[in-house]
């Protein structure tokens, strides 16, 4: 196993490289940084469901699916990569035991940094006040586990909320807002601008704590053949839009913190809504359109006896509401799923 420099790359080989590696047998750490801006997505990911497609494309921003899960993020220059390639006898059986212990060689970075991070299960890395400042992911590619991520030295929130799927323009303010108060990277932290060389050669030297490495190697061109080549097929119509048996009905915007914009036309009107949940509970919710309620302030008490419920509990919650007040041509079934995605 080797360290591979990868540095600064283009043609999105800051992410296909690892997966072309993997299918060639090479093992080791590779560090890189992206020369482009791109959307990544999920390996289980929808994409017509979280990220705007067409105003991606208009953007020329490039959309890929990658072999890793998690959800879907802007990648860009600001973002360092950290992409572990590893035999998997050398990796332990439980995938959060991998992330525990690799992402001890990011946590000590952070720290090199200024900056003091924990991890929080069951891949994200996160400051003492729980704003992400890291995402992470792990896979089997062939024969072999990969651990990835990223060290965020600077991160656009504004871009990143301009991609995402809403059903009303107006609520990717609140996404926006909803990112800056949950995500955040190193210059925000510290107010120091750090290289690419800086933190490359902080994480080789914590990496190579945690896993014995033979020295540096070289990259050959068969690995970027093929990185090309995937590049093609993961960013084509039919991996991007296939069926991957997920729906997404809520935004993630860090591990325990996700939002949700909807709207549903029912035979009394139409519904719309916005939805926050934080470690599975809803933290707040705001009902609004073109419905009649009567009493119409039964509203806002419905919308705080939701405050602290898991979304398994709306259908009750919803029955009993409709029960109390006259909400015509508005059944159960259309506050279930503009409130959870799902349905009754």
């Amino acid at each position: 196993m080797k360290i591979y420099r990868l540095g600064r790359v283009k043609n999105l080989r800051s992410i296909t490289t690892f997966h072309a590696m993997a299918r060639l047998g090479y093992t080791g750490l590779v560090i890189t940084e992206p020369e482009d801006t791109y959307i990544s997505i999920g390996y289980f990911d929808r994409l017509e469901d979280i990220i705007d497609y067409e105003k991606c494309r208009k953007l020329n921003i490039p959309v890929i699916r990658r072999e890793v899960g998690g959800g879907a993020v802007l990648l860009s220059e600001g973002q360092v990569f950290y992409q572990l390639i590893l035999p998997k006898r050398l990796v332990p059986f439980k995938v959060e035991d991998a992330y525990k212990k690799f992402s001890k060689a990011v946590i000590e970075t952070y720290k090199k940094l200024g900056i003091e991070v924990f991890y929080r299960p069951i891949n994200d890395l996160v400051l003492k006040s729980g704003k992400k400042i890291s995402g992470q992911g792990a896979a089997d590619i062939g024969n072999f586990f990969v651990f990835v991520g990223n060290v965020l030295l600077r991160f656009d929130t504004k871009l990143m909320a301009e991609l995402f799927k809403v059903q009303e323009e107006k609520f990717r303010d609140k996404i926006y807002k909803s990112l800056e108060e949950n995500i955040s990277w190193v210059e925000r932290e510290t107010g120091r601008s750090f290289s690419y060389k800086e933190v490359e050669s902080i994480l080789v030297e914590e990496f190579s704590k945690v896993v014995d490495f033979e020295g540096e190697g070289e990259i050959g061109e068969d690995v970027f053949e093929l990185a090309d080549k995937l590049m093609k097929d993961m960013t084509s119509p039919e991996v991007l839009f296939e069926d991957t048996g997920r729906k997404h009905a809520f935004i993630k915007l860090r591990e325990g913190v996700y939002i949700r914009n909807a709207v549903r036309k029912a035979k009394g009107g139409l519904l719309k809504c916005e939805v926050y949940l934080v470690d599975g509970k809803i933290d707040r919710v705001k009902i609004y359109g073109d419905f009649t309620l009567v009493p119409k302030d039964a509203l806002g008490d419905f919308e705080s006896s939701l405050k602290g419920l898991g979304l398994e509990e709306v259908d009750k919650k919803v029955r009993e509401f409709l029960e109390k007040v006259d909400m015509p041509g508005v059944e159960a079934k259309d506050l279930i799923y503009l409130l959870t995605g799902g349905e009754s």
